[in-house]
């Protein structure tokens, strides 16, 4: 699960993997083989621990499956939803 929602926020990022390799230490290529499902590697720690740091308004998101938007705790997802809102009141 955990695995999962890590690739749902790389892929609403929109951020490359160059950077993303510059973001967090670790291999363009680690995040490559992550994000492609023929691969079917187990994510490690370091890798959950350098998203938290670079997303860290997705940290309980991404462990848990929930949000928690009083706390600043959200998931792309409902950042989307709420962007889509914001932009349709002020129409």
């Amino acid at each position: 699960m955990i695995k999962q929602r890590v690739i749902t926020i790389l892929a609403s990022s929109n951020i490359r993997l160059p950077k993303l390799e510059e973001l967090t230490g670790i291999s363009r290529y680690t995040w490559s083989n992550l994000k492609n499902p023929s691969k079917n590697r187990e994510i490690k720690e370091e890798e959950i621990l350098a998203i938290a740091k670079v997303f860290p308004q997705y940290r309980w998101w991404m462990l848990t499956g929930e949000v928690m938007p009083e706390a600043g705790q959200i998931s792309p997802g409902y950042e989307e939803a709420d962007r889509n809102l914001t932009e349709r009141d002020a129409v």
